[in-house]
């Protein structure tokens, strides 16, 4: 089997298995790759792009508790047009 193979038939048997990548742990993947005779120098390259396949990008945490980002500007009201509903009004 060459690399790709390999790869979908993982990625096929951890999305089988309803497990998450990190549950299942490099010893299985080790042991299928052995069995298949891959050589071990391609198999943390083959565990890392399997890792990528199963483990969505997490993109970096905002720290909402900086308010240098949360500054909201305060307006002051138009005194001309309040004047004119004061008028109106009473």
């Amino acid at each position: 089997m060459n690399t790709a193979e390999l790869l979908k038939t993982l990625s096929d048997a951890v999305t089988a298995s309803g497990k998450k990548l990190g549950e299942i742990g490099k010893e299985p993947i080790f042991e299928f790759l052995k069995r298949n005779e891959t050589p071990s120098n391609l198999w943390e390259g083959i565990y890392e792009k399997l890792r990528q396949l199963h483990e969505p990008y997490n993109p970096p945490k905002v720290d909402y508790t900086d308010n240098s980002h949360n500054d909201v500007k305060h307006r002051e009201p138009r005194k001309k047009v309040f004047s004119e509903i004061k008028k109106i009004a009473g």
